[in-house]
Order: C-alpha cells, then sequence, then structure tokens
C-alpha cells in the first residue's frame, strides 16, 4: 500500500467525493484506483475556485480538496488560496513537497512555510507514519471554527513511496459547536427591542451554520428589517417583506436607506470587516455581533453588545428568549416599516427602470441581462454567482436571491476570472441545478481556456459573458493611459472560442433577444452541454452606490 493510497482511504472515510488540480502530483492516481473522481483543469486557479464553491454550496458539511505538484504547482496556486482565505472558506490543499534533503536550499519554495498567511493551518508530513494524525488535525480545523484553507505538504519521497505500517486507524474528528452566554443573549436581545429601527446584517456564518429558518423565524417575531453582507447573499429570501437587499460595493436603496437610519445594527454571522467590496457600517452606529469567532468581535468597529457561539444555536437562545418574554406570537405586524421597505424597493426599481428594461437601441445594457435572469429562472433549482469589478457591482442589488446558496457570492480578495470555476464547483455540489456564472470580457480573458474543463468533465455550466470591448470603469483609474494608449480596450472573439471548446454558445446584439436566448441556454445546459452566451453590451460605469453611507 502507497502513502497516496492511505491518504486517498482517509479522504474517502471524510466523504471526498473528487480531486481537483493540476498534476503531477501521486494523489491522482490513487484516488482513481479508489474511485475519488480525479479533476483536471487547466490552471491551478480554477480548481481551487472549484473546490472552494464546492464547499461553499454544501455549508462546509463537506469539503473541495485540491491536489497540485511541488514547485510550480504550488506557487501557482498562491492567489487563489488567498481568495479562499479572504472569504474563510474551509478547503483542503495537499501539494507535493521536495524531497527532505533538498528542502532548507534556497530558492526552494515550501508551502508549509510560503502559505502560512494565507492558511488557518499549513503542515509537511516528512515522516509517512505521521499521516493519519496530520489528517486528524487537518480535518479538525477544517470542521471547527472560524474557516479558511488547511494545506498539508508531503515530502516527495513519502508521495511516491510504500506506506511501511499495517493500516493506518484513522479518527475522523468530530464538529463541535457552541451556545453563547445567556448574558450576552440577553443584553443583545435588550438592545433589539429598546430601539426605534434596528437592523439585522446576516453575514455568511449564517449559512454555513445553516441558521436561516432560524433567522427568518427571528426577524418575523420581532418584525426586524435584514440586509444581508456580500457573502451572505442568499441567507435571507430578498423578495420577503422584511428584506432590504445585500450591501457589497453596491447596494440597494432599502439597505442603504435602512442602515443609514438605524439607531442599532446586529451583524449575525459577520466580522463587519472593513473592506472596499463590503458595504461598510455608517459610522456612529450601535452595533452588536453575533460571531463563532472570538478574534473578530470588535475587530473592525466597537461593538454595544456581542455574543459568542454558533449563529444557528444562538439564534435559537434569542428566539426562545423573545418569546418568552413577548408570547409566542410576537410582536405585531410592523405595517408602516413593511410599507416603507415596499415604497423604496419600488422607487428604486423605477429609478433603474430604463437600464433595466432598455430596448434595441444601442448596445445592451447590463441591467437588461439582469432583470431577465432574475424573472427567467427558476431559483429553486438555480445558482448564479457574479465575476469581479462591474459585472459583481451591476447584479447584486438586482438579482434577487430566494433560497440559500441561490447565490455565490464571493470577494473580500476579487481576482478577475474566479467565476468560472466557482460555477464549475457549484455544479459539482448541486447537479441537478442551473449553474449560472455572470462575467466580464476581462474576467473571461483570465480563465476563459477552463471552459474546456466544463466540457470534458461534464459539467454543463453556463456563463453569461458582458463583451464591451473594455474594461469596465477601469477609466476613471488610469484616463492618460486610456486616452494616450486606449489602455482599457479589449478585443476577442468569446463565443467562437467557446464553440472551438466543445460548449453550446450564441452572440446576441440586440436586448429583445436576450430572454430567449437564456432560455435556449438553460435548455442545452439540461442536454448537459456547457453553454457560454456572449451578449454584446455597453459599458455601464453607473453603479448602485447607496453605500456612500458607509465609506
Amino acid at each position: 500500500m502507497s502513502s497516496t493510497d492511505v491518504i486517498i482511504r482517509i479522504l474517502q472515510q471524510e466523504g471526498v467525493e473528487f480531486i481537483a488540480g493540476f498534476p503531477q502530483n501521486r494523489l491522482f492516481n490513487s484516488a482513481a484506483s479508489h474511485q475519488v473522481r480525479p479533476i483536471i483543469a487547466r490552471t491551478e486557479r480554477v480548481a481551487i475556485n472549484m473546490a472552494d464553491a464546492y464547499t461553499r454550496m454544501n455549508n462546509g458539511r463537506k469539503f473541495g480538496v485540491v491536489a497540485v505538484q511541488d514547485g510550480p504547482g504550488i506557487e501557482a496556486s498562491f492567489a487563489a488560496v488567498a481568495q479562499a482565505y479572504g472569504d474563510n472558506t474551509p478547503i483542503l490543499i495537499l501539494p507535493g513537497a521536495h524531497s527532505q534533503a533538498m528542502q532548507n536550499y534556497d530558492p526552494q519554495f515550501m508551502a508549509s512555510r510560503s502559505f502560512r498567511d494565507i492558511t488557518k493551518k499549513a503542515g509537511l508530513i516528512n515522516d509517512p507514519l505521521t499521516i493519519t494524525r496530520n489528517l486528524e488535525v487537518a480535518f479538525a480545523a477544517l470542521k471547527n471554527g472560524k474557516g479558511g484553507p488547511v494545506l498539508l505538504e508531503t515530502a516527495a519521497e513519502i508521495m511516491w513511496g510504500k506506506y511501511p505500517g499495517d493500516e493506518p486507524d484513522y479518527q475522523s474528528p468530530r464538529r463541535h459547536r457552541s451556545m453563547a452566554d445567556e448574558t450576552d443573549v440577553a443584553e443583545t436581545l435588550d438592545a433589539l427591542l429598546g430601539a426605534k429601527r434596528p437592523v439585522i446584517v446576516a453575514g455568511h456564518g449564517v449559512l454555513y451554520a445553516e441558521a436561516w429558518e432560524e433567522l427568518l423565524a427571528f426577524a418575523e417575531l420581532l418584525q426586524i428589517p435584514v440586509m444581508t453582507t456580500l457573502l451572505g447573499k442568499s441567507a435571507f429570501p430578498e423578495t420577503h417583506e422584511l428584506a432590504l437587499g445585500t450591501g457589497g460595493r453596491t447596494i440597494t436603496k432599502a439597505a442603504g436607506h435602512f442602515a443609514n437610519e438605524a439607531d442599532f445594527i446586529l451583524g449575525i454571522g459577520t466580522s463587519f470587516t472593513i473592506n472596499d467590496f463590503s458595504a461598510r457600517m455608517p459610522e456612529g452606529k450601535t452595533l452588536g455581533q453575533i460571531t463563532n469567532e472570538p478574534a473578530d468581535v470588535g475587530k473592525c468597529r466597537p461593538i454595544s453588545c456581542g455574543a459568542i457561539g454558533d449563529a444557528k444555536l444562538v439564534l435559537g437562545q434569542l428566539i426562545r428568549l423573545a418569546k418568552e418574554r413577548l408570547g409566542d406570537g410576537g410582536r405585531e405586524k410592523a405595517t408602516d416599516t413593511i410599507n416603507e421597505i415596499a415604497k423604496l424597493k419600488a422607487e428604486f426599481l423605477e429609478e433603474w427602470g430604463e437600464r433595466l428594461n432598455c430596448g434595441d437601441d444601442g448596445p445592451i445594457s447590463p441591467y437588461r441581462i439582469i432583470n431577465e435572469m432574475n424573472t427567467l429562472f427558476d431559483k429553486s433549482k438555480s445558482v448564479v454567482t457574479h465575476d469581479a469589478g462591474n459585472p459583481r457591482d451591476q447584479i447584486i442589488p438586482f438579482y434577487e436571491a430566494t433560497n440559500p446558496r441561490g447565490y455565490l457570492a464571493w470577494g473580500k480578495s476579487t481576482h478577475l476570472g474566479s467565476s468560472l470555476g466557482m460555477a464549475l464547483g457549484a455544479k459539482l455540489a448541486r447537479p441537478d441545478w442551473l449553474s449560472v456564472n455572470f462575467v466580464g470580457d476581462a474576467g473571461f480573458g483570465m480563465s476563459g481556456m477552463d471552459f474546456e474543463t466544463a466540457t470534458r468533465a461534464n459539467l454543463p455550466i453556463m456563463t453569461v459573458l458582458l463583451n464591451n470591448g473594455v474594461m469596465g470603469g477601469y477609466g476613471a483609474y488610469m484616463p492618460d493611459a486610456v486616452e494616450n494608449f486606449s489602455s482599457n480596450k479589449l478585443g476577442g472573439q468569446y463565443a467562437e472560442i467557446a464553440a472551438a471548446l466543445g460548449g453550446y454558445t450564441e452572440k446576441i446584439d440586440k436586448a429583445s433577444d436576450v430572454r430567449a436566448a437564456l432560455a435556449r441556454g438553460i435548455e442545452q445546459t439540461e442536454k448537459g452541454r456547457p453553454v457560454l452566451l456572449e451578449f454584446i453590451t455597453r459599458e455601464e460605469p453607473v453603479l448602485a452606490m447607496s453605500n456612500k453611507w458607509g465609506m
């Protein structure tokens, strides 16, 4: 039995269904011999994005695993692992390592050393008899506390060698969750009940805790409006009468207004991290926080009350205490608040109506495409993810997520091109769902060759590509470069590229054809074909920047 056979058998005990990556790594052969699916991407980055999305779609109950070569493979992985670290995604990275005799010589790259700043834990296997214990520690870190990538590299002579011992006795670590201190819970409820205009901000932790039912029940019990963070989008149904929408770099009018007017904001499952792509809470507001990570309490802004614990369990504590004080029925329906939200939503759509419903006069507005997606897709079995830049900023306020993980948002670190791998990983996790990535031509240029991976790996995703011929929004950052050298201009025939890579493609240049093209794309994915729809759009620099209140 080889050392890699031991590793694969342990991964099987943990329910691992596939290993993504790029060879050379002996784990791929052992995985195949043990009926664990190897998925070879064109780039390490896309493989890691796949694992990232797969873990998110499973809320950390199953983990994406990546194997890459020592040296260039793991070196090329750094950016995607850093992105997963920024979003606290628990994935397992299993690179090879140089032989023990070479590990201390410069310039040999050692991932267990160099990746420590972008992983929750980074380790090295230099003794085959420590494989079992190292993986027990790795999975304990993946399953418990705040999420993040875990890296475990294996020296070359061990990766390619025989296991010297008997069948290893692997003890799968348990998942542990905690309630919060009852006094902290009571103080948090007091703050909510004492506020005149409270708002709940639901973060990614609500999704990982699978606490969406408790969040909905608590918001209805107390009649409190709810907005989500960028990463928390889909934790609360955005069609609900108390839903304010999502606050990222762009934000809905309702979320911006209510956050600005709030006298108390309770973050649940969020770190309140100050970031260029997350809506910052307005200055001078009183904040409360529920998180499973003690280091995130008051990290960026002071809080008046807080509770440390699992979002699902702590919300259960709040619900029980609220019912003791208010009765099982909770507060009376907040008709004025609900009407105010509805009015703001209607105004928002009216203000953006010309773009959301643009006609055939000139290139298509990206907002028209978003509007058609929003009303066409069966959201009970669809997942949409954005790419970085303008596609993210345009879609976040207008695409309404109604089901948990019906939208896969990412981006405390925003790497162009990540949406393709994210859509592939989402399709792996939900093969019966429509999986869509919404990407610009600049983003597709970063990872587009991996569209062939969708074809080869039988992962029929739908790529909605916005081709406006420029890097949207970049002109403001480099006006002289644009004026003198057209440095923001791009070119390419993307539908033709995707067709050559084996997909179903269309190029659409009329707004009136958008909906029908999307419908045909869905039909083709249901037939098992990956789809790329290239929409000829205009640059749309106008964004829903209602989050200026938080800058």
